[in-house]
């Protein structure tokens, strides 16, 4: 029985920037529980890839080219998803980016490039798909955000001021939409193996120091966050929201 708690059997998932990453990885991990996902990306062969992955899990699945920060496009992928596969029960808001910058060296273009990113993409998409599943009275909303939301680092002032955000758009709409049976949640990664960290963790100098701070002694694998996904995701976590999940080796323990 308590194996059924984590059973995502004919529920259907949704998840941003699921091309490749964390993403991909969330979106296989839900699919290979039972969920049919649809992914979204701005890059068509990205997504593509990973739907035909996903579909060899006996899943069904289907692929969105949208840009999630832009609103017209979030309403088209709602619109699509219901259309296919007529519901939206999880909604994972992967979609990132990261620019390294000083906040004295910053520019303001990157600033807003980081709050569109991060934060605009997760709020227009929550919203969209919340009303649906408001109507419905029921839902999982797993929104990605940082464990540098929380504790911040030095030469990231825009992308901690971002995932900050995210952490507390999580913990406002919990409290709204506890009414509509819908919970919300946040993992928070620290350093991870991605296309995106790839050039830094390049550096061994720099990846030292990371793995430094971290009491597990090594970098996150986008695997890492399969476990939670699919738990937040179900049943087995109908009695949390509001919550941030630490996936970060111990970093943020220190």
């Amino acid at each position: 029985m308590c194996i059924e708690l984590f059973s995502l059997r004919d529920k259907v998932a949704l998840v941003t920037g699921a091309g490749k990453g964390l993403g991909k990885s969330m979106a296989l991990a839900l699919a290979e529980s039972g969920a049919h996902v649809a992914v979204v990306s701005r890059t068509r062969s990205d997504i593509e890839t990973t739907a035909q992955e996903i579909q060899e899990s006996g899943v069904k699945s289907m692929s969105i080219v949208a840009d999630v920060t832009k609103q017209d496009d979030v309403a088209r992928m709602v619109e699509k998803v219901l259309g296919e596969l007529k519901t939206i029960d999880i909604l994972v808001n992967n979609v990132g980016t990261y620019v390294f910058g000083h906040c004295l060296e910053s520019s303001l273009e990157d600033w807003h490039k980081m709050l569109e990113v991060n934060l605009t993409s997760t709020y227009l998409c929550s919203k969209a798909v919340g009303k649906h599943m408001a109507e419905r009275q029921r839902g999982k909303i797993i929104n990605v955000s940082s464990a540098l939301g929380v504790f911040g680092a030095g030469g990231s002032t825009a992308y901690c001021a971002s995932k900050g955000g995210v952490i507390q758009l999580t913990r406002a709409l919990a409290i709204e939409w506890a009414k509509y049976n819908i919970m919300v949640n946040s993992i928070a990664p620290y350093s991870m193996e991605t296309e995106m960290t790839k050039t830094m963790l390049e550096d061994e100098k720099i990846k030292k120091a990371i793995i430094s701070k971290i009491p597990l002694k090594r970098i996150g694998k986008p695997s890492d966050l399969s476990g939670v996904v699919v738990f937040l995701a179900s049943k087995a976590s109908d009695y949390i929201t509001g919550q941030v999940i630490f996936v970060d080796g111990g970093f943020s323990v220190q």
